[in-house]
């Protein structure tokens, strides 16, 4: 725990920085942004033992940053940094006997990928509506799943109703439980999202619209996530 505590710091506050990179007007170093991501993704990739693929993903999106832009590469590089690093926190605060601290980590990736889907898809306007509060999170994975399922899209019904369990795991967590069944509660949820986070990209793939690092790898690194808990 005590190695990842540091690491859980620095992807936290890179994270972040990086989103408002991308998507606000940040006035930070961003070659210092890009180095520190590298150092991070490099490092979570040793922690999960991938063998360099996640490090080698990292360092093939921030060399496209550097030579083409932030469009289109930055939200891959976000992606790859921002759920493999919420999904590996998941399996920490689980370790540590903590379902709540994971439950957190859980509503920011499935909100993230969800994001990602609805951006790639073209509808957008779905997030507004619900970062807004105008509707809940039911509501609006409904109406993307509507979206995609009118795109072709098959299968979408499956993936929205694990995305949702997931994403909602803090609310369906009962204090009176035993702690055995919170935990196992807890594995079943952080699982559904490792498959869900999976299940975007290749929903993304059908649209045609996949995300600029390799699906193999990426689905191996996950695989090592899920293979903590």
């Amino acid at each position: 725990m005590a190695v990842f505590q540091g690491l859980d710091k620095r992807l936290r506050r890179d994270e972040q920085a990086l989103h408002d990179f991308l998507w606000h007007e940040w006035k930070g170093d961003s070659n210092r942004l890009l180095e520190n991501l590298l150092k991070d993704v490099a490092d979570l990739d040793g922690f999960l033992g991938a063998g360099g693929k996640l490090r080698r993903a990292g360092l093939a999106l921030v060399k496209s940053v550097r030579a083409s832009g932030k469009e289109g590469w930055g939200e891959s590089l976000f992606e790859l940094v921002s759920h493999t690093y919420h999904l590996t926190a998941c399996t920490v605060q689980l370790a540590k006997g903590d379902p709540e601290g994971a439950a957190d980590h859980l509503e920011d990736v499935m909100g993230s990928v969800t994001i990602g889907v609805c951006s790639n898809a073209g509808c957008f306007e779905y997030v507004t509506e619900w970062e807004s509060k105008a509707i809940d999170f039911e509501t609006y994975m409904g109406k993307l799943a509507d979206f995609l399922e009118s795109k072709g899209v098959a299968r979408v019904g499956e993936w929205k109703r694990i995305v949702s369990a997931s994403y909602n795991l803090k609310r369906t967590l009962d204090p009176k439980e035993p702690k055995g069944a919170r935990e196992l509660l807890t594995r079943a949820a952080i699982l559904a999202a490792c498959w869900a986070t999976l299940a975007s990209v290749s929903i993304r793939e059908r649209l045609g619209t996949a995300p600029r690092f390799s699906k193999g790898d990426f689905a191996a690194v996950v695989g090592k996530i899920a293979s903590r808990v």
